[in-house]
């Protein structure tokens, strides 16, 4: 498993008249247009306007339906396209048992090694709902379990 470099285009758009009720939206269709990752910033603009940067990760192949998306589910009339490369770290899902309910897992390897690893959120949740427990003890007996099976 080694490290992977891909191409990659990020979108970039200072809005400071959109609702913040509509970040959550924007972030989803971005994310369901195909882009990796897509995140606002709070920013300064001129004249000390308060307003947030978008910002949105996606391949070449999934540019067009992004900025479409930025274009038609925000207020900006203009962004910004940056090209760079994107390393991508191997990495592994799995699930284990919290008191009979499955957790996902996710791992990332450096030179065969696990260097991160990450608990499935939702999976939490509904763990915690089930068992009637914290979500807080949920994640620590998920991360837990994770570590005991390398």
């Amino acid at each position: 498993m080694e490290t992977s470099v891909e191409s990659a285009i990020q979108y970039d758009a200072n809005v400071d008249d959109l609702d913040p009720r509509l970040w959550p939206r924007v972030i989803d269709q971005l994310l369901d247009a195909g882009a990796h990752d897509a995140w606002v910033t709070p920013i300064l603009m001129k004249k000390g306007r308060p307003a947030f940067t978008l910002s949105a990760l996606c391949s070449d192949v999934d540019a067009a339906e992004v900025r479409r998306v930025i274009f038609t589910e925000t207020s900006t009339i203009g962004l910004r396209e940056t090209h760079l490369r994107k390393y991508v770290l191997p990495r592994e899902k799995r699930a284990v048992d919290v008191s009979g309910e499955s957790v996902g897992i996710k791992s990332a390897f450096l030179d065969g090694q696990t260097i991160n690893r990450s608990v499935e959120w939702d999976d939490v949740v509904a763990a915690a709902d089930a068992l009637g427990w914290s979500a807080k003890d949920v994640l620590a007996a998920a991360t837990a379990a994770s570590v005991d099976q390398i």
